[in-house]
Order: structure tokens, then C-alpha cells, then sequence
């Protein structure tokens, strides 16, 4: 019998953590990514799942809710100071914690055999309106980056949000100019997944332009500074560029969630989008996020790559910015 060990052989303090070796492979010329073992501390103790015998929803919602509460004293430990201080509020961050891994191991067993009919299946536990939720999770935009050669022969870049300039134009005249504008697209991928997760929460967001700004400038800092971080995003882009189906592009960008809430970045997206909400709330939103993502890598991601899968080729904004990082790339062989 096969063993997935979800636990880690020996406590490391810090808070939840994820350590993954994968391994790529070609076959018809798609990238496949496989995991071959997964160590996901939730506790100080190992949980062992084989497939004949996964542990129980309830031991696993309980393990989600332990998680978002360690991640609460990590990430916004202020935060956390007046959740302490506040009972009624930390149980309702519980509560809200607990319901969203119900409801993600829930859609696991209704999503577990990828079935074309994702929508239909999904209809049995969300609302049409949540659902329309996660139709339109990947369609909130960050900025658009467009990448257009001048009078001057220079390639510039053009950074727009809602047809208004989101950041000053820039001629790539160096390499350091193709690498600002290779991480300032990746951020901005990598903020509209996390969107996309809040999405499929429930979770309505309207990040303002200075909202935005912030989430995307917080982000691009966290990916100069973390090579992991850096891997993640080159594998994402490789693996979304050689799949042609919408569950292995769906599959690459849930592992790129994955590793970006190894990398504690969520959270920091999360506190900047929501920065116009008061304390309790946005550290709701993170918690949902947190639980969601917890419950998904004890099940292999199943419910949300299907939730994923269901919007993933018609985002087509979204292909745009990962064609930018091709296109980038070639610019700066030139230079």
C-alpha cells in the first residue's frame, strides 16, 4: 500500500510548512508534474494518509483550524493580540475557519474523478451566485502590461489598469529593464491567483487602484528576495506553457498557490488588498483563504483545481501575462 505522509518527521518551529520534490516529466510533449511525497505540518505529530484509509473530515477540519490560528500569530501578530483579547471574535474566525475546510473536503469527494461537469457538480453545495464567483475569479484585474516597440526601436512597457496608466511607461534598454518588467508581470500573476482562491471562498473583493498598487509592489519585493519563490513562478510558466488541457493548467497554477503559501506571501497579498477593511475583517478573509488551502493540500487539490479547471481556458487576460514572460525573455537575449 502506497503511503501519503502528510506531517513532518521532526518539529520545526514556525508555523506550517511545505517542503516538495517534484519531478518533471515529457510525455506527448506535455509537462507533467508529479508529487512523490508531501511533508505538510499541521501539528507536531506525523499524519500518516494511505489511500485505503484517509484520516477523517472532521480530524482534518480540526488540523485546518489549528493552522490558521498558528498562521494568525505569525503573520498579524498584532492581530492576533486583540483576537485574544476578544473571545466572541476569535470563535467567529473559527467558526468561519471550520466551515470553509467542511466545505472544501466536501467538494473533494464530489470533484475527486475530475468529471466534465464541474459546474453541475459544484451547484449541489454552492449558491449560483457563488459560483458565478469563481466564473469571474480570474477576471479582477491587477494592471495589463502591454509590450510595444516605438519609433525609437526600443520595446517599451505599458502598465495599465481600467485604460489609465498604473505605473510610468518604461523602455527596456537593459537587461535589468526586461528582468523589473518580467517580476512586476509574475507579481501580478501571482496576486490574481490569490485573488482567484478569495474568489472561490466567496469572498467579493474591489481592491482600489493604491490597493492594488501596494499588493503588487509588496509581492514583486517578496519574489526579488526568495529564489524558491523565483523557482516556483519559472516552473509555473513551464508547466502552464506545455499544458493544453484545463486540469494540467489548472493543476500548475494550484501548486504555484501552493508555493506561495509556503513562501508566506498569501498573507501579505491578502493584508494589502483588503487594507481598506477593518482588523477583524480582512483577518477573516486570510483565515477562509488559509483553511481553503489547508483542506485542498490534504486532498490533493481536487476541489480546487476542478474549481480552477472550470474557468482556466477562457482567461484569457491572464495567458496574456504568462505570454509576456515568454516575450520578455526573448527581448532580453537581444539586449
Amino acid at each position: 500500500m502506497e503511503t501519503v505522509r502528510l506531517g513532518v518527521s521532526a518539529y520545526r518551529a514556525g508555523g506550517p510548512w511545505f517542503e516538495s520534490r517534484w519531478r518533471l516529466k515529457k510525455t506527448l510533449k506535455l509537462r507533467l508534474i508529479k508529487i512523490e511525497r508531501v511533508y505538510f505540518r499541521v501539528s507536531n505529530l506525523p499524519l500518516h494518509v494511505t489511500r485505503n484509509k484517509m484520516a477523517s473530515h472532521s480530524d482534518l477540519v480540526e488540523k485546518a483550524v489549528k493552522v490558521v490560528l498558528e498562521d494568525i500569530a505569525k503573520y498579524a501578530p498584532e492581530e492576533y493580540k486583540k483576537l485574544n483579547a476578544e473571545p466572541a471574535k476569535k470563535e467567529k474566525i473559527i467558526q468561519a475557519a471550520r466551515a470553509t475546510a467542511t466545505e472544501t473536503l466536501k467538494l473533494n469527494d464530489e470533484l475527486r474523478n475530475q468529471p466534465e461537469d464541474i459546474s453541475a457538480r459544484l451547484s449541489k453545495h454552492l449558491s449560483d451566485e457563488r459560483i458565478q464567483l469563481i466564473r469571474g475569479g480570474l477576471e479582477i484585474p491587477t494592471f495589463r502590461l502591454e509590450i510595444a516597440k516605438r519609433d525609437d526601436e526600443k520595446h517599451w512597457l505599458e502598465l495599465t489598469r481600467e485604460g489609465k496608466q498604473f505605473l510610468p511607461s518604461r523602455a527596456i534598454s537593459t537587461a535589468l529593464d526586461a528582468d523589473w518588467g518580467s517580476v512586476m508581470q509574475l507579481a501580478s500573476i501571482l496576486v490574481e491567483a490569490i485573488l482567484l482562491v478569495m474568489s472561490a471562498v466567496g469572498i467579493s473583493v474591489s481592491p482600489s487602484e493604491r490597493e492594488m498598487e501596494q499588493a503588487v509592489n509588496e509581492t514583486a519585493q517578496a519574489i526579488r528576495a526568495n529564489s524558491k519563490l523565483q523557482r516556483a513562478l519559472d516552473d509555473f510558466v513551464a508547466a502552464w506553457n506545455s499544458s493544453g488541457s484545463a486540469y494540467s493548467k489548472a493543476t500548475a497554477l494550484f501548486y504555484l498557490i501552493k508555493d506561495s503559501y509556503a513562501a508566506g506571501i498569501l498573507w501579505t497579498i491578502i493584508k494589502s488588498l483588503c487594507s481598506s477593511m477593518a482588523w477583524y475583517e480582512w483577518l477573516e478573509t486570510a483565515a477562509k483563504v488559509t483553511a481553503m488551502i489547508v483542506a485542498a493540500l490534504a486532498t490533493e487539490g481536487v476541489a480546487l483545481i476542478a474549481e480552477i479547471a472550470l474557468i482556466v481556458l477562457s482567461a484569457v487576460d491572464f495567458a496574456r501575462k504568462i505570454a509576456n514572460i515568454i516575450q520578455l525573455s526573448e527581448i532580453k537575449k537581444t539586449l
